[in-house]
């Protein structure tokens, strides 16, 4: 009875690839969220996404004809105003193949800032969500949807 136990186990181990259950979950672009104060009622939400090598993200400023934008959600509330549109620096243009078009990537790391502001002098946590789509040159994820959550601290009045 052993024996049939150990080859029955050992028969399924060697399906599991076939399975999809070997395979790693990628992750090749991991978030940092932060607070920038400007003055006591206004400041910037700071998305840092660093990318893995060979990988990129795009552009919120992506043809429709490309690959997902990377989006921002930040929706007003009781404790704060988003001020204008998030802000992204200057991002690689580049023909691509897989999509027939120019796309507008970035890689390596890159700072997207949000302008928000502040109603009252309270700590208070800016709750928000991204969405984005990871490429490198063999393949892309499907698009990711992540919630985040950043501490606004207390403002010190005067300033």
């Amino acid at each position: 009875m052993k024996t049939f136990t150990f080859l029955f186990l050992f028969a399924f181990s060697l399906l599991l690839p076939d399975l999809g259950f070997s395979q790693a979950v990628l992750n090749p672009v991991k978030w940092e969220y932060s607070y920038e104060k400007i003055t006591n009622t206004e400041g910037f939400i700071l998305m840092k996404a660093r990318i893995d090598k060979d990988w990129h993200i795009y552009s919120q400023h992506q043809s429709t004809d490309g690959p997902i934008p990377t989006s921002f959600l930040f929706t007003a509330n009781a404790d704060f105003d988003p001020i204008g549109k998030t802000e992204e620096p200057t991002a690689d243009k580049a023909y691509s193949e897989v999509f027939s078009t120019e796309v507008i990537s970035f890689g390596n790391e890159v700072v997207f800032k949000q302008k928000i502001k502040r109603k009252n002098l309270n700590s208070f946590d800016l709750n928000a969500e991204l969405e984005f789509m990871a490429c490198n040159n063999n393949t892309c994820l499907p698009p990711k949807v992540v919630k985040f959550s950043v501490r606004i601290p207390i403002a010190i009045s005067g300033k």
